[in-house]
Formats: structure tokens, C-alpha cells, sequence
């Protein structure tokens, strides 16, 4: 089994600009993502539905079908723009996809027009036929429909609606606890002048990283974002995401018509700046209910037929470990007694010889399939960047590869129980 040993290169073009250049030959396709970074503040709102009325079309290609034209003219290329909540910020993200240089036919070029349309839609907008009018009107209220309606039916998706319900409850004063969109309300009442003033503030303030993956031709790239970020800068300083420990442990019970009833359960830790300590909490968090081979899962879902499935997570930097379950709300006591006899018996006694096999095994496969896929490549790479850290997959993979039972169970000690959280039918 072999791991990606690349070093991936940095370069600040811009004020307020990283690029981080990870490229690899192998693959017939580069890839761009650009991402904007902006805090959660009132303004997220209007970035949410900004994006949704940008994309029918820009100066240059007025309609969505030009831009999709333009497009295929240029071999195949794609972008796709997209806002998320990264942590404790706002994300709003290009996604770029072309064919390498080296499979173009002499003398053509796809990369940089395919960089120029695609930010063309955020830097050079389509305006309303109005005299003055920032946007088509239609286009506004048609879009705003859209996601007013998206928003609406959330609620549809269970696990996912229980998913942001945990986070909201459990980090209610903290910025993670925040909806990307803000509200419903919010959205309803953005004006035409907000969308227009959070498009600036995109571009003249927020933090830019650039990472360019697969068969991307660093240095146009960075000669490129040279010249469209060759501008007066006034860029906003991101705060750190917010660490908190809990002082009790909390039982919220919220209530929605449906069948199969969503449990979550937020501890609070410290977050290791070593490899070796890093890895080991990952072995450990792993080992809790990282799948199928996990304890969670063989324990409470296959031995005592508690949970319909049951998994960990580590939320990155925010220092927190959740465990979901999907479970009848009748078994919610007893899977939230095995979860914390686990988490005790893990802190205490440590892990068996075959769970750090398996874990090993779970690990070094997801590091070794990173050299299969550039967007694999760049998130993990940009996941280093963002945490301070600069191991490579192949160094990751040693550290695991060398970890023991006891660094696992010291990595385990200390979690703090937050947060009992469970979306359940009305009794």
C-alpha cells in the first residue's frame, strides 16, 4: 500500500490570497476551487441567495444556456458556484473542472477562460434590463421562491434536520450553532441592494484560498488570480472557532411527527497539535464508532438490536465528538448508558490488539484512496492548511501505522459530556 508523499506548494498572488497547488499529472483533468471566507454574520443571508440569482447568467454570457455553450466550447469545462458553512465561517465556493493542457490540441486554452467565466458571474454580473436595476427582478423572486422552499421542506430530511437541531442546541451561543442562511425571515426580506453590497464584500473583503489539484497548471493559475484580485483589498480578519467545555450535562428532548427517532450525543475535548496524538485520537474515535467494526456499532446495533445504525464523528476544529443513532425513542436511555459505559471502558482499559487492527486497516485504506481522486487530494491538503498542520498522507499513515494501545486509550480520557439530544415523535 503506497501514500501520496506530495508537498504541496503555497504562493500569495494577492492581498488576502493563498494558493495552494497540489497538482499531480496522472489525472486528465484539472481541478480550481476557490474558496471565499467570510464570517456568519448578518450578511449570510444574502450571500445564500446571491449565488442562486448570479448563476442565470453574467455580462458577457446574459442567459444560463450561453454559459452552459461557452462551456462545451471549452472541451468540457464546468463550474459550479455553492455556499456552505465551513466551522465557525462562511464559505462561498467556485468549483472549476477542465482537461489538462497536455490533452488539448496545440495551441488551445481552457483554463484560464474557464477561470474568467466562472468568476465572471461573480465579478461582472448579469444586471436587470431597469434603468438602475442591480437584478433581473424575475430572476430575484424567483430564486428566492426557490430556496424559501428548500428551507421549508428541510424538515423532510429527518437525520439531516436532527443533525442541525444538535448543533443549534448544543452550541447555541457559539457561531457553529448558526444556520448558514440565517433564517427563512432573513431570506425573505434581502433586498436587491443587500445581494449587491454581500457580492462586494465577497470580493473586496473575504480570506481567498485557491487550490488547484490534478492536471492545473499552477503558475497560470497564480499569474491569473494576480491580475483579477488586482484590487484594494480590505480583507476581514476571521476570528479562531471558539473552544468550550461543558460545566453539566444537558438532556434536550425535542418533538416531529415520524417513525424512526434521531439521538445525538456532543462531547467537548481537546484537539492534539501532534501527529502521533492526532492520530491516535482519530484511532480512537474510530474505534468508538467509526463503522461497522466499530464498538458503538457491535455493541448496541448488532448485540443487543438497540440502534439501526450508530456512528462517531470528530468535528474538526470546533473540539468536538458527536455520536448520532437512529433508534425507537423507547431505547434512548439504554443506548445513552452504553455510549458513555463505552466511552469509560475505552478511557480506562483501552483498546484490544484486533480493534486497533481494524482501525489501522479503516484508516490507512481512506489515506491510500486520497491518490485516487484530486478533490480528495485537495480536501485533504486544504483540511492540513486550515489546522496548521503539514503531513502528508504517507506521514499520517507512519504515525498510525507505529500508534499503541495506550497513546488510543490516553487520547480517549478527558472527553466531556455536552450535549443529550433527541428528535422524537410526540408520546
Amino acid at each position: 500500500m503506497s501514500f501520496l508523499q506530495t508537498i504541496p506548494e503555497f504562493h500569495s498572488p494577492a492581498n488576502g490570497v493563498t494558493l495552494l497547488g497540489i497538482t499531480d499529472q496522472r489525472f486528465k483533468r484539472g481541478v480550481v476551487q476557490i474558496l471565499f471566507e467570510l464570517p456568519l454574520d448578518a450578511s449570510r443571508a444574502a450571500r445564500s441567495l446571491l449565488l442562486d440569482v448570479l448563476e442565470q447568467g453574467s455580462a458577457q454570457f446574459p442567459d444560463q444556456t450561453s454559459l452552459a455553450r461557452e462551456s462545451q466550447n471549452l472541451f468540457g469545462a464546468s463550474c459550479e458556484l455553492y455556499t456552505e458553512r465551513s466551522c465557525e465561517s462562511h464559505i462561498v465556493g467556485i468549483h472549476i473542472s477542465c482537461l489538462g493542457e497536455q490533452f488539448l490540441p496545440s495551441g488551445e486554452e481552457v483554463l484560464v477562460p474557464i477561470l474568467d467565466l466562472a468568476t465572471g458571474i461573480l465579478f461582472e454580473p448579469l444586471r436587470g434590463q431597469g434603468a438602475g436595476e442591480l437584478f433581473e427582478t424575475k430572476y430575484l423572486e424567483r430564486e428566492r421562491k426557490n430556496l424559501l422552499d428548500m428551507l421549508d421542506e428541510r424538515k423532510d430530511d429527518r437525520g439531516e434536520y436532527a443533525s442541525e437541531r444538535f448543533k443549534r442546541v448544543m452550541c447555541a451561543d457559539e457561531e457553529y450553532g448558526k444556520l448558514s442562511w440565517e433564517s427563512s425571515e432573513a431570506v425573505a426580506a434581502v433586498t436587491a441592494q443587500q445581494l449587491e453590497d454581500a457580492r462586494l464584500e465577497i470580493i473586496q473583503r473575504a480570506e481567498v484560498t485557491i487550490i488547484c489539484s490534478g492536471s492545473t497548471n499552477v503558475d497560470k493559475v497564480r499569474h491569473w488570480a494576480a491580475q483579477r484580485f488586482d484590487m484594494q483589498r480590505d480583507v476581514i480578519a476571521l476570528a479562531e472557532p471558539s473552544i468550550k467545555f461543558p460545566s453539566a450535562l444537558r438532556h434536550v428532548n425535542e418533538h416531529l411527527e415520524m417513525e424512526q427517532a434521531k439521538l445525538h450525543i456532543g462531547l467537548r475535548l481537546h484537539l492534539p497539535q501532534e501527529i502521533a496524538d492526532r492520530e491516535a485520537l482519530i484511532a480512537a474515535c474510530s474505534i468508538l464508532g467509526g463503522g461497522s467494526h466499530g464498538r458503538l456499532f457491535q455493541k448496541v446495533r448488532e448485540e443487543k438490536s438497540l440502534a439501526y445504525g450508530i456512528y462517531s464523528q470528530m468535528h474538526g476544529r470546533k473540539h468536538i465528538l458527536s455520536v448520532s443513532a437512529g433508534i425507537d425513542a423507547s431505547s434512548a436511555a439504554e443506548v445513552e448508558a452504553e455510549v458513555f459505559k463505552q466511552i469509560d471502558l475505552l478511557a480506562t482499559e483501552g483498546p484490544t490488539a484486533h480493534e486497533i487492527e481494524l482501525s489501522q486497516a479503516n484508516r490507512l485504506n481512506g489515506l491510500a484512496a486520497l491518490a485516487d481522486s484530486p478533490g480528495a487530494m485537495a480536501s485533504f491538503y486544504h483540511g492540513n492548511h486550515v489546522l496548521g498542520l503539514d503531513a502528508t498522507p504517507a506521514i499520517r499513515a507512519e504515525a498510525c501505522q507505529r500508534l499503541t494501545a495506550d497513546q488510543i486509550q490516553q487520547a480517549a480520557t478527558g472527553w466531556q459530556a455536552d450535549l443529550v439530544y433527541l428528535l422524537s415523535a410526540a408520546e
